[in-house]
């Protein structure tokens, strides 16, 4: 009887989270105190403190402060067809019909994304070398897909004279950057809808031939 009441009282027991089940917790609760504090509120004693961890525990998940905003992004990457479906569009359409569809399936995406990449962001420009090289590696990532766009419709004849696809990507970049959405929407208060239509209108009527 005592082995038995040995064994019921185990298998009561819970077992132990893993480290991915830990890292997934980690990735949701900061997430949420970024949509609740601002970017600027998070801190890794702030995620261990809600998360029920220590702040070593986020050290051997992330390794820093940049680490868990750059896994965040990604989670986000993960779990929203965002990415894929600009993926899509690059690959299954004529570049000059893809345009701008793929801009505004980004735009689209880029309410989701914002909060952490703006926590990414002012990281970067605070001294943390850690977030200065994830913030560029993400933004190299945008940039690429700008890239082959602007790369397809220079091989399609409807890139506009006197623009090389590289000077294109640029542009797009710099129209559709995380800082120009804060400016418009976020400080002057233009509505999103019309951001996004004047962006891309102007986009099309500098980059691409009319047909």
């Amino acid at each position: 009887m005592k082995s038995l009441r040995k064994g019921a009282a185990r298998a009561k027991v819970k077992p132990a989270a893993t480290a991915p089940d830990t890292r997934e917790r980690v990735l949701q609760v900061a997430r949420a105190m970024i949509a609740k504090r601002g970017h600027a509120a998070i801190s890794l004693v702030d995620v261990a403190n809600e998360a029920g961890l220590s702040r070593q525990s986020l050290y051997l998940l992330f390794g820093s402060r940049a680490g868990l905003l750059l896994a965040m992004v990604d989670h986000i990457d993960e779990s929203s067809a965002g990415p894929d479906r600009l993926a899509a569009l690059r690959q299954s359409l004529p570049p000059a019909d893809a345009f701008e569809p793929y801009v505004r399936a980004w735009f689209e995406y880029l309410p989701v994304v914002l909060p952490v990449a703006r926590a990414l962001s002012a990281a970067a420009t605070t001294g943390d070398e850690d977030a200065r090289r994830a913030w560029e590696s993400r933004m190299r990532r945008l940039r690429g897909g700008y890239t082959q766009m602007a790369k397809g419709l220079k091989a399609a004849g409807v890139l506009r004279e006197g623009w090389t696809p590289e000077a294109a990507a640029d542009w797009i970049y710099t129209l559709t950057h995380v800082d120009t959405w804060q400016h418009l929407v976020g400080e002057s208060g233009w509505k999103p809808q019309a951001a996004i239509d004047r962006i891309v209108a102007v986009l099309s009527d500098t980059l691409i031939k009319r047909r």
